[in-house]
């Protein structure tokens, strides 16, 4: 408010200093800006990507400053030229973003205007500037270590409205989870088409208060810890009541005919080790907050977050995937040595500068940007494991490498379709374990088959 007050006054959003003379201009300007944020089209469809990035309910909102700012950017993007698609994509994230680290519940209009001026010197003509200026105020916050330690701490609480607390319920809504014990959708009990005498979905004590209390665990503050809490419908609640894990979870799934396969994916939806039933209480705790932290890293990613950034560890709720996943890293590795090994004996200390000059000009723009994050001092070699799998085949297909590549591979006159149709099986399988999509069966086993004929070819390498 305190910015609108300036503008208001005439005061120059860059010198700081009042101009009576560009005061009039300055308010025709800021009267057009208001009537372009209240256009409906604009605002419903940046509403609909605040429901795509998991929040389908103002439940689930602990910021309103964050939405708002949101659309302030969404504006901004549109007159930035940045293409729907793109804006939409980005804006999903960022409202993700924003939320979960709890961007603008402090100091938000310092750190409004602080990001509004990582915009506001862009040209108008840089659409990829404007979507690259916040993707970068994201990752400065969202590192590796508050993946791993600070989210995780964050969840260590009661409170339900908590910004990590809410945002796993929004990574959930976004992965597509269904409630605990149930066949709903919990973006359907979340967002009901109607209301009645009890919400339809409940926040349910997996480890029950009572059964916790004859236990000698009464602090409120342990008992109704994040991690023990559990989205279910209303009527599964009430047929759990006081029971301990032990016992009603058996009884549930026997009552609702859940097999093993069900249950191993609600559970892992659910941020639940198998067998958690059976667990120590305090440990439920710490595990679950992991693999709470893990969901809502992996919702991240699936709204296009950490585009550059090395996969994670499968999902452990897709079936078979994570055998597989073991085959995709062997061959993969062994691929990245193997071309490793090709440029240096073709090209000796040149070998990393002829990798990057081998890939077309939009990927090494995306690599670039990739090798900020390398360590300094790293191997120049190292830059092979910056890049996809589908990327290494056509380096050794390159005309002045394929011969030398192949002579290793022991002259095998099919070596290049072998591998081509190899790495055409492997990649998008890959894509889709580390983007938390689920693969049949049958892909998985091609997959695994591919991996086996690549390791196959390299282990003969000369």
């Amino acid at each position: 408010m305190s910015a609108v007050y300036r503008y208001l006054r005439g005061v120059d959003p860059t010198t700081g200093e009042a101009d009576a003379a560009g005061r009039l201009k300055r308010l025709a300007q800021l009267d057009d800006a208001a009537k372009e944020c209240m256009e409906l089209t604009p605002w419903r469809d940046f509403l609909l990507r605040v429901q795509h990035a998991g929040f389908v309910s103002q439940a689930l909102v602990a910021s309103k400053n964050a939405i708002v700012n949101a659309y302030a950017f969404y504006i901004r993007g549109r007159k930035a030229g940045v293409p729907k698609s793109k804006l939409d994509e980005m804006i999903a994230r960022w409202v993700f973003a924003t939320l979960l680290t709890a961007r603008y519940s402090g100091s938000s209009e310092t750190i409004f205007e602080q990001d509004l001026a990582r915009v506001a010197s862009l040209r108008p003509d840089n659409p990829d500037g404007f979507v690259r200026a916040l993707d970068d105020a994201m990752g400065e916050i969202l590192t590796g270590d508050y993946w791993t330690h600070s989210l995780v701490s964050a969840l260590e609480t009661q409170k339900a409205r908590a910004p990590a607390a809410l945002a796993f319920r929004a990574a959930q809504i976004v992965l597509g989870t269904r409630a605990l014990f149930s066949d709903q959708f919990l973006r359907n009990l979340l967002d009901p088409p109607a209301h009645g005498t009890r919400t339809a979905s409940e926040a349910h004590h997996l480890f029950p208060a009572a059964w916790l209390n004859t236990r000698g665990i009464r602090e409120r503050r342990r008992v109704n810890q994040i991690a023990n809490l559990a989205d279910v419908g209303w009527y599964e609640n009430s047929d759990i009541g006081g029971r301990g894990p032990v016992e009603y979870v058996p009884r549930l799934r026997q009552k609702l005919s859940i097999d093993d396969d069900r249950w191993g994916r609600l559970c892992s939806k659910h941020a639940l080790p198998l067998g958690w039933e059976s667990m120590e209480y305090e440990e439920f705790l710490r595990e679950r907050r992991r693999r709470m932290a893990l969901i809502i890293r992996v919702a991240y990613r699936q709204l296009g977050g950490e585009p550059n950034s090395p996969p994670l560890t499968p999902p452990w709720f897709l079936p078979g995937a994570e055998v597989v996943w073991l085959r995709i890293v062997d061959a993969e590795r062994a691929l990245r040595a193997f071309v490793r090994e090709v440029y240096t004996g073709r090209f000796g200390e040149t070998a990393a500068r002829k990798i990057e000059e081998a890939l077309p000009e939009r990927e090494r723009e995306i690599l670039a940007r990739a090798l900020r994050a390398r360590p300094a001092g790293s191997d120049p070699l190292s830059i092979v494991d910056y890049l996809y799998l589908g990327q290494l085949p056509p380096l050794l297909f390159a005309a002045d490498v394929w011969q030398h590549a192949r002579l290793r591979l022991g002259g095998v006159p099919d070596g290049k379709q072998r591998l081509q149709s190899a790495i055409a099986l492997i990649a998008p399988v890959r894509n889709e374990i580390a983007h938390v999509r689920e693969v049949d069966r049958d892909r998985l086993l091609r997959a695994s088959v591919a991996c086996s004929d690549v390791l196959g070819m390299l282990q003969n390498a000369a």
